[in-house]
């Protein structure tokens, strides 16, 4: 919750960020790769922002990664990284071109 999502391929284009996320009709503070669940997205730069017309269900959200949000796993989240995550974040620094 409160992580900023954006459409790589469309120019990273800001959708907004993550209000809220439920898996099973149970609110949920964070999901992992694979996992299917209903977000709530709220973009208060751009309140235009509307699914089904910006977009759709076909463009792939990415969570916003920088060099900083990395560090922050490393420094505060180390622990509950799995390999897979960490694969994951190895994939997402090539899409963000971050070194």
């Amino acid at each position: 919750v409160g992580t900023p999502l954006c459409i790589p391929k469309n120019g990273f284009v800001k959708v907004g960020r993550v209000a809220s996320i439920e898996m099973n009709n149970a609110k949920v503070e964070r999901v992992r790769k694979g996992s299917q669940c209903a977000i709530s997205i709220v973009n208060d730069s751009n309140p235009q922002m509307t699914f089904g017309r910006q977009f759709n269900a076909e463009h792939a959200l990415y969570s916003e990664l920088t060099r900083g949000s990395i560090d922050a796993l490393k420094k505060y989240f180390k622990d509950e990284m799995t390999n897979d995550d960490w694969k994951l974040v190895i994939k997402m620094k090539k899409v963000f071109g971050i070194i």
